[in-house]
This record gives structure tokens, sequence and C-alpha cells, in this order.
């Protein structure tokens, strides 16, 4: 029981809080996540022209943000181009990547954020090399997320 603690973020019904705060728990998991984000856009920045950044704890918010714009506007973006998405075999996809990653440079800036991108190009490799070091980071600490496979036909034992 407390199936769904695990995937709401709230206690089950009887307290329990079914291992989230393990290494293999959702909070723990997400909170990683936006780390390897924030460790992303640090590599970015290094690699890439037009990207400054401030503490590391400005972009773990940015992390944070950016991890809410892609939810959102990205996902609205990426619905209402599904067609031309379609047509150019996803590569319209790392156009809105890089639209949304200069808007959270924009946005970050503009709530005193230590973190700067300087146009759309900018925007457009920083949101690569960020999305590359965070997901290889994520398969080497968390491992890949692979569907459980299916197991085969059991084998009935007869009796005589």
């Amino acid at each position: 029981m407390g199936g769904l603690g695990r995937l709401t973020g709230a206690p089950a019904p009887n307290g329990d809080f079914n291992g989230m705060m393990e290494p293999g728990g959702f909070s723990v998991r997400l909170l990683l996540r936006f780390l390897f984000s924030a460790i992303g856009l640090l590599v970015a920045s290094y690699l890439v022209a037009g990207i400054q950044h401030g503490p590391f704890l400005d972009l773990v918010a940015v992390a944070v943000l950016l991890g809410a714009l892609n939810a959102t506007l990205g996902l609205l973006l990426k619905f209402m181009a599904i067609v031309p998405m379609a047509c150019s075999f996803g590569c319209l996809s790392l156009f809105i990547n890089g639209l949304v990653f200069w808007l959270a440079g924009w946005i970050a800036g503009n709530l005193g954020l230590g973190f700067r991108v300087a146009g759309f190009w900018a925007g457009f490799f920083g949101a690569l090399v960020s999305s590359a070091v965070a997901t290889i980071l994520e398969w080497i600490f968390l491992g890949r997320n692979q569907p459980p496979q299916p197991e085969g036909p059991r084998h009935i034992k007869q009796i005589n």
C-alpha cells in the first residue's frame, strides 16, 4: 500500500512515504535530476560562448525554472508545431529547445539570478550541451529508465 504516495510526493493514507527519500525514491531522483541539469548548465557556460553563470545555487534555480518552462511553454510550442516537427523529423524540436533556453536566460537575468544567455545561437547550443551532459549524468548515476521486460511464458508442470 502507499504506491500513490510515491508518485505524488504525499504520504500514503497510512502515513508511509513508501521509500520517497531512498536513493530510488521519487523525491531524491527529482532532486538529483535538477542537480544534473545545473551541472549541465555549468558545463554549457564553459563550452558555449555567450552563456555566463553566477553561483551554483543560481544554476540550480535556473534548472528548476528551465524544467518548468519546458513542461509548460516548451510542451505547448511542440504541440502547436507537431506537423512541421514531423515534416522536419524532429529538428524543429531543437529550435524550440533553443528558444526556451534563451527565454530561461532572459527570465533568470530579470529575476537577479547569475545566468545570462546572449542570443538564440548561444541558447541553441547551450540547450544541446546542457541536456547532453544532464542525460549522461543521469545514465551514470541513476541508470537508464527502461520499461520492465515481460517475462516469458511460464512452464506448467504436468503431474501424471
